[in-house]
This record gives structure tokens, sequence and C-alpha cells, in this order.
């Protein structure tokens, strides 16, 4: 008696499941007045030790049925069997610590798993010069942003759910003796159910309040779109099409944000079908093909709302949300070890997602296109009399189209989009646990772990596997990083390095309110998402959106299963009241802490004191003038960093390198995007290059020479030049990158690390001979001339003061050469007749170096 009063819940007992099955072949029912003559009991048990055994499971089993009601006979049979591992894992009889034990063995397969995918990757790629396996790199640029924002967005989302808790819930904790039905417990309790009931209903108190639930769930989602819409589209935000030039960019700003709160209450019921969908009976033994088609539907799903949005930042929560629902439905698999199961064949998913599906899903929806575009020009080029004149537009489009160029694999687009999805699932593996103590803290209210057949016991090992996963799952997905590295070439750690110094180097409080710091070179659909730099503020405001869908979804839940009708509740505009004022006190408090705090405190936020000593009517605090020193100070450097001078210094020194990364930077939508602002600097290139070539030249007032008309073997020797000239040209520009390689570390002449530079020992032009007698072709072949160079070719890395030395020695040994030596005499000196030309050229020639010997004399 002790040990039944001392029980606070009924699944502390152990229930009889009762099997009345071999009823049902019984003729003309077997409902009412039917005895069975057998009866089994099925007591399954866990071995504890040598002397104790644990009851786990209970079945009754009637069989053998009748309406003899004058027999009161029945065999009674009574058999006891022990789980294997498995049955006790699915049945939760071990101890947490071994449960734990399970769940870490569970993380380290997925980790050496992504591991060994590495190493195939890293041994298959094609890079010529792989990245090496980085780690701590991408975990320091990568999951504190994610915990951090994920944090911060859960700190108001749990202060309002714990006053709606205490709310409609509180006497659980307050009151649990004097009033363990709630029927007294606060306004929400004493209310009216109905504006038609005179009187409350006990028996109806608790649907009513699982429909009160429902709505300040509901009400908490709507007032988190509202928030966020305004955080995801800020006002003074110059992403997408809206400026503030416009006359309507208040309208299409709010617009573009009832946009983003219309598609996500349209995806939350569209995920309540989901759900729903899942309280089907045979779900859990369908469990893998419902996992495989909720896959394939959310590319789908997500190819509609990226159409609708327009935006991947406006998009990512969205599907977060579709992807955590997904995630919760698989709680319904039969036991607890086909949930495991789901876990490990998701992960094999992911990495076929991430690593093959993401990247080249636009080519396959292009190839899709491209096939569809030319069967349909098929059947209007076979059947002209139905299609009229479409062929010709057709036609026309193609040729259109052919004149866009191919869009390059190494641009930021793919990387992109990748780590939107990595944000994603990041996002959903931390969010995951706290959804599962939601739905524990609300269990009668939401009923899912009823209609799955979860015990409220059962489900903190759930929530403790939701948790142990988390560090093992970052590990492994840090790998399938230095894989996709490997794989496509992408360069991923620099991205997420420049987008952690943008963060830290943007001009504003909140990131988003930056004005002209779009990059016009990315797609226009994911310029505001590389403007949040994957920061802590986007892991906030996705953390708040995604649990206002989550929210949403289980509002229409709780008020679907208790038949609510909240127009005729009278607690509907108090609940409402209370929790807006709630959620407008929390954001005002701790928007005020972050402040006091000095969260995403600006780094140069003091150097625009010069503007705010203008504006302000007082002069600085005295202890602040240590410190405006010193941002005066830095405020100079920059200006003088900014200066011309520097920077064409600066241009002038790095010029090697610059344009060694000119064919990275220059990309073909560079190109495309950019072309008026490259064409008019080539312009101006060209211009310099012909003023200077003009200005080499002689004066006005020097000799005119005769153009002579061109002879046909003139012409021939001319071409000939050309292609000569052309193909050194080349050259010169294919083997640089080798020549610039080649440097070393000092001069090999006095050993100085100063001003180096590197010569060849052999001239292109030798090499270039040298390679035509070897291979007995004039086609060049740079694969095989970079070859031929590289075993060719020796080079010498000399400084700059002793190339000056030398030319200098050469230019006195010049002056200095004595010709009465040379053995030929003037006789042997042959010379043609001079044409006027040639004449006027040598007299020019010969006027210029006297010029230059009398200055120099």
């Amino acid at each position: 008696l002790k040990f039944i009063d001392s029980i606070n819940t009924l699944q502390t007992f152990i229930p009889a499941k009762v099997d009345r099955s071999p009823s049902l072949t019984i003729e003309g029912g077997c409902t009412t007045a039917c005895y069975p003559r057998k009866v089994t009991v099925d007591i399954s048990y866990h071995q504890v030790d040598a002397h104790s055994k644990r009851i786990i499971q209970v079945k009754v089993l009637y069989d053998k049925f009748d309406k003899d009601s004058s027999n009161d006979e029945y065999e009674l049979q009574v058999k006891f069997y022990a789980l294997n591992y498995q049955e006790l894992v699915i049945k939760f009889a071990f101890s947490r610590g071994l449960f734990l034990l399970l769940f870490t063995q569970i993380g380290v397969g997925t980790v050496v798993a992504a591991f060994v995918y590495w190493i195939v990757i890293r041994f298959t790629t094609n890079l010529e010069r792989p990245p090496r396996l980085r780690i701590a790199g991408f975990l320091w640029l990568t999951f504190p942003q994610a915990l951090g924002g994920f944090l911060l967005g859960l700190t108001p989302i749990g202060i309002v759910t714990a006053a709606v808790f205490y709310l409609l819930k509180g006497y659980l904790v307050f009151t649990p003796d004097t009033d363990p039905e709630g029927r007294r417990w606060l306004f929400p309790s004493s209310t009216r159910l109905h504006y038609s009931d005179v009187n409350i209903d006990p028996d109806n108190l608790q649907s009513t309040r699982q429909g009160r639930t429902g709505l300040a769930f509901l009400t908490m989602a709507l007032i988190s779109f509202y928030f966020t819409s305004r955080m995801f589209v800020p006002k003074d935000s110059s992403s997408g099409n809206v400026t503030d030039q416009q006359p309507n960019a208040r309208a299409l700003v709010n617009w573009k944000r009832g946009n983003l709160i219309c598609s996500s209450v349209a995806m939350s019921l569209f995920l309540v079908i989901i759900v729903e969908f899942s309280f089907w009976g045979s779900f859990g033994t369908y469990i893998w093909e419902a996992i495989i088609f909720m896959k394939i539907l959310s590319i789908f799903v997500g190819s509609i709302v990226d159409k609708q949005l327009g935006e991947a930042l406006l998009s990512a929560p969205v599907m977060t949300a579709m992807g955590l629902v997904q995630g919760i439905v698989t709680m319904s698999a039969n036991d607890f070890m086909d949930f495991l199961l789901s876990y490990i064949v998701g992960f094999g998913f992911l990495i076929i997602e991430r690593m093959y599906v993401g990247p080249l899903q636009a080519e396959v929806f292009g190839w899709a296109y491209d096939t569809f575009a030319s069967v349909s020009e098929h059947f209007q080029a076979s059947f002209p009399s139905i299609f009229g004149n479409n062929q010709k537009k057709a036609s026309l489009g193609s040729s259109e189209d052919a004149l866009v160029p191919n869009e390059n694999n190494e641009t930021v687009e793919p990387l992109l989009g990748s780590f939107t999805s990595y944000s994603c699932d990041t996002l959903l593996l931390l969010y995951t646990p706290f959804i599962m103590v939601v739905i524990m803290a609300f269990s009668d209210e939401a009923e899912i772990t009823k209609l799955y057949g979860i015990k409220e016991a059962d489900m903190e090992y759930y929530v403790l596997f939701a948790l142990t996963i988390i560090p093992f799952q970052i590990v492994a997905d840090i790998l399938l990083h230095n894989a996709l590295e490997l794989l496509h070439g992408w360069k991923m750690h620099e991205y997420l390095e420049y987008c952690r110094v943008r963060f830290q180097q943007r001009e504003v409080w909140w990131k988003g309110l930056e004005e002209n710091t779009l990059d016009e070179c990315i797609e226009e659909s994911l310029r505001s998402m590389d403007q949040q730099c994957f920061s802590s503020q986007y892991y906030m405001l996705n953390t708040i959106h995604v649990n206002a869908m989550i929210y949403f979804v289980m509002g229409v839940e709780m008020m679907t299963r208790a038949k609510y009708t909240v127009f005729g509740d009278p607690a509907m505009l108090p609940i409402t009241a209370s929790i807006l004022l709630c959620a407008m006190s929390v954001k005002w408090l701790l928007t005020w802490a972050a402040r006091m705090l000095g969260l995403w405190r600006i780094k140069h936020e003091k150097r625009g004191w010069h503007s705010r000593v203008l504006d302000s009517e007082r002069n600085p605090n005295i202890e602040q003038w240590d410190d405006v020193q010193v941002d005066h100070d830095q405020h100079v450097m920059e200006q003088r960093i900014t200066d011309q001078t520097f920077r064409y210094k600066f241009l002038n020194y790095n010029r090697s390198w610059i344009l060694s990364q000119l064919p990275e930077m220059i990309t073909p939508r560079i190109t495309a995007n950019q072309r008026p602002y490259m064409i008019n600097q080539f312009a101006r290139i060209l211009g310099q290059v012909n003023g200077d070539i003009s200005s080499d030249s002689d004066s006005d007032d020097g000799p005119e020479f005769e153009t002579t008309p061109m002879t046909a073997p003139t012409r021939s020797l001319a071409r000939t030049w050309l292609v000569q000239a052309n193909r050194r040209l080349r050259l010169k520009k294919l083997v640089r990158p080798l020549i610039q390689q080649s440097r070393g570390n000092e001069c090999q002449i006095c050993l100085s690390r100063n001003l180096l530079q590197v010569e060849t020992l052999q001239s292109i032009e030798d090499i270039d001979e040298q390679f035509k007698n070897s291979y007995g072709t004039d086609e060049m072949d740079q694969v095989l001339f970079k070859r031929f160079w590289q075993r060719n070719q020796r080079y010498q890395t000399i400084c700059l003061p002793c190339i000056q030395k030398r030319k200098s020695k050469e230019h006195d040994q010049i002056i200095t050469d004595d010709r009465s030596l040379d053995d030929d005499t003037e006789d042997n000196l042959a010379s043609d007749d001079l044409t006027r030309t040639s004449e006027s050229i040598l007299a020019s020639w010969y006027t210029a170096a006297k010029m230059n010997v009398n200055q120099r004399n």
C-alpha cells in the first residue's frame, strides 16, 4: 500500500495488453455474451542478475470463444520468457548510462563514416593542390555562431513559453495537492468555457484548457512572425529591388514582409497535414518509404518556396521547419530501434544530398528544362500548322540563349547554397531537443506522444539521444565540409573567414541594416544571405522564425484535437492580450540588456567620433579623451591607407600577384554584370597605351616618312611576323606563373633578400625553337609546352641592385669598345643602296644619339 500511495503517475504500472482477435472468426459476431475458454498470459522480463527478474511487458490472449453461459471452465496458461538485447532496448529496459553509451557508439560511427568518406574523396580528388584537413578551423568558423545565435533566439522563446505554462498549467507545480485538476488556477480556469455557458462544466475543463493552450501557441507564432518579418526585411535595407529612392519603397517592403508571413502560414498548414499523416496507424510500418518520399518532396517544395519568396534568406527558416517536422514524425516508428535506424539512414541521405544532390540540383533542373525545350521545339517543327509561328520565336530565343556565356563553376553561388543547407541542418540539430521538451511539457494538450504510442518516461530517451548526437554530428559535418572542398574545389574555409571578418567590421549594430553592402556579383536571390555572413544574428532570426512555425503547427493540432471554438471562448481576448504584453515586455527587456552588455558591439564604433562631436551639444567627457586620441590615430591611418599614393604603390608592388589572380576574380558572371564598367576601364587603358606610344614617337616637327605600298612577299613576311609575335605573347602568358613560382629566397649574387626578381637563363624564343625541333610541329599544346619548359628551363634569382650594376657594366663596355682592332676593313663592310625612307630613319636616329651623348657630357 505504501508503494501504491507513493505512485504519482499511472505509467509506473505495467499495462496488460489484451488480444481478442480470435473472436473475429465466430459466426454471428462475438461482441457480447461470448466467453473465451483459453486464456494465455505472456510475461516478458529482463534478467537483471542470477536471482532478479524485472517484468517488462504483459500480454493476455483470449482464444476458443463460445456462447455457452452455463459453462464456467476455461484453461489458463502463463508463459515467461526473457527478452534479448534488441528487445530490451526497444522496451527501454536498461539504465540511462547504458543508453548513453549506445548513443555515443552511434555518434562515433557517424564520425568514422564521414572520415572514411573524406579519405576516399582525398585519394580521388582532381585538384592539383588539395587543401589539408582542417577541423579546428572549421569548428571555430561554424559552430560558435550557430550555438550563440540559437541560444539568443531560444531565450525569449523559453521565457514566453514558461509564462504560458505558468498561465495555463502552473497548478501542476504550485498547487499539485490542493488543486490537482487546476479548477481554481488563475482566470483561464475560472472563466466560463463558452459564452452560452452559465456555469463551468468540469467535464469540459480539460478539453477547453487544451484548446486555450493551442490558442496561446498560435498567438506566440503570429507575434514571432511579425517581429521576424521586420528583421528579415528591415525598412532601411537595400536588399533586392527596394531602395529608399523609389516612391513605393514602403509598399514594396510591406508586401515583402506580408509575403513572408503568408508563405510561412501556408507552409505551417502544409506541415499540419504531414503531422496528421504520421498519425496513420500503418505509418510506422512504412517508415522507410515515408522518409524517402519526404526527402524527395522537400526538393520540390523547396523550389516552390524559393520561387515564391525570391531570397534564400527568407526561404531558409521555412524549409528548416519542414526538415524539423520530418525529424519529429520519425518518432512514430514502430519502436525505438526503428527510430535509431531512421537517424542512421537519414545521415546517409544527408551525405548524398549535401555532396551531390544540392550542388548538382541546378544542373539537373537545367538539363530537364533543356530537354523539355528541345522536345517542344521538335513538336513545333513537326506540326507547324498546329503551333503556328512559335517555331520562329523558339529558335530566336534559343539563339539568344546561346549568346549567354555559361557560368563558371568557381562562382560562389554553389558554395552559398550548400552552406545554407548546412546552416539549416545545424539549427535543426540544436532545436530538436528543445521541441521534444516542449512536447513533453504539453503532452496532454498536444497528444503527439499519445498518438505515437510513446510513454512520457520513454520520451526522456529521445531527448537524451538528441542531445548526445549533437557533438558527433558537428564533427561529421566538418569532415563533410573538407570533403566538399576536395570534391568541388570550393574554398569554403576562406569564404567563412571572409564572412567572419565582414561581420566584425560591420558599420551598424544589426548586419541587415547596412546600406550598399550587397555583393552585386552574386546571384540576386543569394545576396541577402551573403550579407548576413552566417552570423549569430542570422541563426537567432532563423531560430525564432522556425519556432514560430512549429508552434503554429502545435497550436492548430491542439485546437483541432480539442474541437475548440476560439471565437466562442470568453478567455480569448485576455489570453491573447496577456501573451502579447509578455512578448513585448520580453523583447524590450532583452534588447535593453543586450545594449547594456555590449552584445554585437561594433568593433570600430568609436571611429566616428568626429561626427558625434559635431552633432553633440557638449564636449566629450574627460575620461573619453584617451579613447578619442587612439581612435583619431586610427582614423588618420585609414586616411593614409585610402590615399591615392598608397594605392599606386600597393598596385605597383603587388602587380605580379594581382595579375595571377585576375583569372579567378574576373569570372563570366562578373564580366556579364559589369560589362559597361569593364569596357570603360579597358578603353581608358587602351587610351593610355596609345598616348604612351604617341609620346614616344617623334614630334610633329620631325621628318615624315613616306608609306610605300606592300608587295606580296612583304605582306607574307608581315603576316609571318604577326603569327610569331602572337605565339610569343601566348607563350609568355603561359609560363609567367611558372617563372614567378621559381623565385628563390635570396639573390644568387649578393645573397640579399630584398627586391628579388627571377630571370630565365634561356630566352623564350630559344625554348620555343627547341620545342619545335623536338616535337616537329608548330602547334602549341599548352600542357606539353609547360612540361618541356619545366624540363629545360633554368632560373636565376637576382635582386634589383645587382641588375642595375650589370646594366651599368654593359653600358660602360659599349662606350669603351675599340672597333679599330677588328679584322674587318672598310672594303668588307658592304652596303646596299639606301632608299629615301631608310636614309630619313638613319638620320633621325643619328640626331637623337648625338643629343643624348651631348646631354650626358
